[in-house]
């Protein structure tokens, strides 16, 4: 398949000759022939800018050519076509610069020469001084001329000015004379520091230095809804003591401690924990009722573990024994084994008791030994195996 653009080549080829092929005939048709230029009178002696000179004539300029004459030469042509007589055209003037326009190709009108190129008649120059000569300069007996008239005339002395006057001096201050009051000066009571109190439970919180994770730990238990209040550190050696003891009042939010538990705040921090987490949503779903109180068997002591020399986690304020606990409507709740038929309270029991085991290290209940029969043994204490029995 021959392409599209081949195809249009090869049609314009084809009307290009046949163009070029009905030409020599369309001339010969017109009868047209070149004109020699022995017809044209003078035509063998024309040459551009005008016609050639005759020997000995000096060079005359072409007249200009009617395109280049204006509006009046154009109006004398017509003039001259309808029969009239023009208007004879102004001789050129034969300065050297219509030569010029002419050869150029002008036919135009001479424009008048530029101002530097009319002969001026030329100034003379100034006198030169005279001569120096070397010698002179040498033997110093040259004397340059001198300016004519004085330089300094008309010139004014200068005056002097009047020195400006001194600052002013201020006047020294009177001296004061030292008068007797009549009236003693009051005096300014120093800034006391408020007692401890009379009782450990009244007394406020800051008195004392405190390292960070203690402070930390009790603005944790104030977020929490706790009510405490820091006591002096226990020390009494053997093992037992707490540097920075505090005093339960409430473990959590409306949920007081009866009688107040003496703990470190680590362990406190544990307890209420559980108690917001675990206590209050097993007695609200096993008991239907609100705890008011947790009872507390005991605290801080400084005690070994019965049977044994090891010191009990109570001596460092590390443990916590729950006896029972008090609900919104005044009844009264005691940690120990239930009978077969006490189906809510056993479910309650083990529900705080289990869920003691997942915040503490140790767990000792009701069945453990005659010794935890009647209340719950919590310690914080960090174990590799939780004691949960």
């Amino acid at each position: 398949m021959v392409p599209r653009k081949r195809v249009w080549r090869i049609a314009a080829l084809a009307v290009a000759l046949a163009a070029a092929s009905h030409l020599p005939g369309a001339l010969a048709q017109s009868d047209f022939a070149p004109v020699p230029p022995a017809a044209v009178p003078g035509g063998e002696q024309l040459m551009w800018g005008g016609r050639l000179p005759a020997p000995g004539e000096g060079y005359v300029p072409s007249a200009p050519r009617l395109s280049d004459q204006g509006y009046e030469a154009l109006v004398d042509h017509s003039m001259a076509q309808q029969g009239a007589a023009p208007s004879p055209p102004p001789a050129p003037a034969d300065d050297g610069w219509s030569l010029t326009e002419d050869l150029l190709g002008g036919g135009a009108q001479a424009a008048a020469p530029p101002p530097a190129m009319q002969s001026q008649p030329m100034a003379a120059p100034p006198p030169l001084a005279a001569p120096v000569s070397i010698d002179d300069l040498a033997a110093g007996q040259y004397e340059p001329a001198l300016p004519q008239g004085d330089p300094w005339a008309g010139l004014k002395e200068a005056e002097p000015q009047p020195a400006p006057p001194p600052p002013p001096v201020a006047p020294a201050p009177a001296p004061q004379r030292a008068v007797a009051a009549l009236e003693p000066a009051p005096v300014r009571p120093e800034a006391t520091v408020p007692g401890r109190g009379a009782l450990e439970d009244q007394t406020p919180t800051g008195y004392r230095a405190m390292p960070r994770a203690e402070a930390q730990c009790r603005a944790t238990l104030r977020k929490m809804g706790v009510q405490f209040v820091d006591v002096a550190p226990i020390g009494k050696g053997r093992g037992c003591g707490i540097p920075h003891p505090v005093k339960i009042t409430a473990i959590a939010e409306g949920v007081a401690m009866k009688p107040a538990a003496t703990l470190n705040c680590a362990s406190a921090v544990r307890i209420s924990k559980w108690v917001e987490d675990e206590v209050k949503p097993a007695a609200r779903w096993k008991m239907w009722k609100r705890p008011t109180a947790v009872l507390n068997a005991s605290s801080y002591r400084c005690s070994r573990i019965a049977g044994s020399r090891t010191v009990s986690e109570h001596a460092t304020g590390n443990a916590l024994d729950v006896r029972g606990f008090q609900f919104s409507d005044g009844s009264l709740f005691d940690v120990e084994k239930k009978g077969f038929f006490s189906f809510r309270q056993k479910s309650f029991q083990s529900a705080v008791r289990e869920s003691a085991c997942r915040y503490f290290g140790t767990v000792l209940g009701p069945g453990y030994n005659h010794a935890h029969r009647d209340h719950l043994h919590l310690d914080a204490k960090n174990r590799r195996r939780v004691v949960c029995k």
